[in-house]
């Protein structure tokens, strides 16, 4: 199912944007700010080894969110190029759960990703490029409950996208891909949950973006 939502994603963001004009080569140090429509998927489990007993679910969840970045641009007028950036998420997304034994409350709140990545690109024309980018993520993350505090996670981003000239300084960038989190484990200390008490998540991001960038 990953790898079908993957390709569907991928085929919008490739053929999304085949319509823009040509303008002048695009290369160098880049800007940019966007928006990207994302599905967050988590599956989670709680344990009781006390009872002997797990519970196992999955919630999802839609939103709209912005993002800004900057990199930089290898030469357009070869066959191969490499886009190398930074982007910066803003916002915050929250995980509640509710300890069997003592009905008290656990939460993981998630806040202001960044991402470090690498995105090969084929270069179509001096205008137009193909690329597959590969990122490095992480969020922090504020742990509330009497549990083990998780501060941060870390995941990886694999995505599928295109980038067209606009005038002669700016460009539009469509692209589409997944972001595949570490595990979040964080147990009982003992106070008002017991320490035979855990909680897991998975989180998994699926998106498609929209951005508009200014190159220098």
């Amino acid at each position: 199912m990953k790898n079908i939502k993957l390709i569907a994603f991928a085929l919008v963001a490739i053929f999304g944007f085949t319509s823009v004009s040509n303008a002048v080569s695009m290369n160098g140090l880049y800007l940019e700010v966007g928006g990207s429509a994302a599905g967050v998927a988590i599956d989670g489990s709680a344990t009781d080894t006390g009872s002997n007993s797990t519970t196992v679910g999955s919630v999802g969840k839609t939103a709209v969110i912005a993002h800004y970045g900057a990199g930089y641009m290898t030469s357009r007028s070869n066959k191969m190029g490499l886009d190398l950036g930074y982007m910066f998420t803003p916002g915050e997304a929250k995980v509640a759960r509710t300890s069997d034994s003592s009905g008290s409350d656990v939460t993981f709140e998630i806040s202001d990703s960044t991402e470090f990545y690498i995105a090969p690109m084929v270069n179509i024309t001096e205008d137009a490029s193909i690329y597959f980018k590969y990122g490095w993520n992480e969020s922090d993350v504020n742990t509330t409950g009497d549990v083990t505090k998780i501060t941060s996670m870390d995941g990886e981003t694999m995505a599928l996208g295109t980038v067209m000239s606009w005038g002669s300084n700016l460009y539009i960038r469509s692209e589409a891909g997944m972001t595949d989190y570490d595990k979040l484990t964080s147990a009982g200390l003992g106070n008002t949950i017991g320490t035979d008490e855990s909680v897991t998540a998975e989180p998994e991001v699926y998106y498609g973006k929209i951005a508009v960038g200014y190159k220098f």
